[in-house]
């Protein structure tokens, strides 16, 4: 349906735009965040270096933070895993190994991050269900502050879920933004933020380069 995860996140970006929730501000595609602005704010304003490998992801939403945990804004960052076919175990094992993705954008300053797994509609629902069980057990028992939402898709523009909880009846894009915003409000933030300097600074980089006030 989608040639790649790239095009799936432009859709899903698309969608997001067109029934927007009332907190959501702006929605920012990956390929839009530009690693030498983030890079050249820090430096200039504020004397600091970016890791040496400024990781990307997919889609970034901005959106009111009722909690002001940091100020009133939430910069969340979703990172997509899109399959295909099932038939592949060398693409399951792959995402697997890369559950730990999501963490990395903590470094950078955004305040919640999620993992968001996609498969097309002809996926075996039972394979699914042990791959998201693993998962999920990964991120439970390690106590990661991170989420797994676990989706097949259903016709173009809704979704099936089975993580973070099951549901028997697809729910639209919008319906999933909304369920995933709740998650970072009151489960899923970033463990380094208000308290530590440099992560603010980073943070206050990144609203900079997206032109957030």
């Amino acid at each position: 349906m989608f040639k790649d995860e790239r095009h799936l996140a432009r859709h899903i970006a698309s969608n997001i735009k067109s029934e927007p929730h009332f907190s959501v501000k702006h929605v920012i595609l990956g390929d839009a965040m530009s690693s030498k602005d983030f890079e050249d704010v820090l430096g200039r304003f504020f004397g600091a270096y970016a890791p040496m490998y400024v990781a990307r992801p997919d889609i970034i939403i901005v959106a009111e933070d009722a909690k002001r945990v940091v100020d009133e804004w939430l910069l969340v960052a979703i990172e997509l895993k899109y399959f295909r076919d099932l038939e592949s175990e060398r693409k399951l094992r792959g995402a697997f190994r890369e559950i730990g993705q999501p963490l990395r954008y903590y470094l950078y300053g955004f305040d919640s991050a999620i993992l968001w797994h996609i498969f097309e509609e002809s996926a075996d629902r039972e394979v699914l269900r042990s791959y998201g069980n693993l998962i999920s057990e990964v991120i439970e028992k390690l106590k990661l502050p991170t989420v797994l939402f676990l989706t097949e898709i259903v016709g173009e523009d809704d979704f099936l879920v089975f993580k973070p909880l099951e549901t028997g009846s697809p729910s639209n894009c919008g319906h999933i933004i909304r369920w995933m915003l709740n998650y970072c409000d009151e489960q899923v933030r970033n463990p380094l933020l208000p308290h530590d300097k440099e992560i603010k600074e980073r943070r206050r980089a990144l609203k900079i380069a997206f032109k957030v006030p």
